[in-house]
């Protein structure tokens, strides 16, 4: 069983960088009378959460409210997944606003003379994000096998059961399997696809 600490650290560390005082409003907006103390007394562990109050902190901060019980080793792999959850979507993102960016960069090119081209090559304004996302994969499978070949493994590698490793290291390896077996690509080669577009 957590302690009112134990609880109240565990609610820092969800918060994140999210304010007290928007929590406070968030459970207000819910039917609890809290102040910007509250959530200070929570955290500080001098006041006890009732389960009730939990649930709702769980749905303002959109956790399960068991995250709150939590040890802190469960509260890293929680900050983990939603790490990785962020940077999925931060990439998902950055490859959308890169198409934009290449296609103003291929018709900025296209709409200038040959000779004020400034050295851009077609190889350059051809390139794109899954090129990038294609060596970056690349470069993962090669460490992971590397790692692996030299027995680097870290210990929170080779705890417990190895499911979710495997799959993940799986899933790399496939990709790069087939993007290397795509003819338009060369895994690793930073000419990706511009051999045929220059021919």
């Amino acid at each position: 069983m957590a302690t009112d600490a134990e609880i109240g650290t565990n609610l820092t560390r969800i918060r994140g960088s999210r304010s007290q005082k928007d929590v406070a409003d968030a459970m207000r907006d819910r039917g609890f009378k809290w102040s910007q103390a509250t959530v200070w007394s929570v955290e500080k562990g001098e006041r006890p959460l009732r389960l009730t109050e939990a649930q709702a902190l769980g749905s303002v901060l959109r956790v399960n409210h068991d995250l709150l019980l939590a040890q802190p080793e469960e509260l890293d792999l929680h900050a983990e997944a939603v790490y990785f959850t962020e940077m999925l979507e931060d990439i998902r993102d950055l490859a959308y606003e890169s198409y934009s960016a290449q296609l103003r960069l291929a018709r900025a090119v296209d709409d200038r003379p040959e000779s004020e081209r400034a050295g851009i090559t077609l190889a350059q304004v051809v390139r794109n994000a899954i090129d990038a996302a294609a060596e970056g994969l690349a470069r993962a499978d090669e460490h992971a096998r590397t790692a692996k070949a030299n027995h680097e493994w870290t210990n929170s590698l080779n705890a417990g059961g190895s499911e979710f490793r495997d799959a993940f290291l799986t899933r790399i390896q496939n990709a790069t399997t087939t993007l290397a077996q795509t003819p338009s690509y060369k895994i690793g080669s930073k000419s990706d696809g511009i051999d045929q577009a220059e021919s």
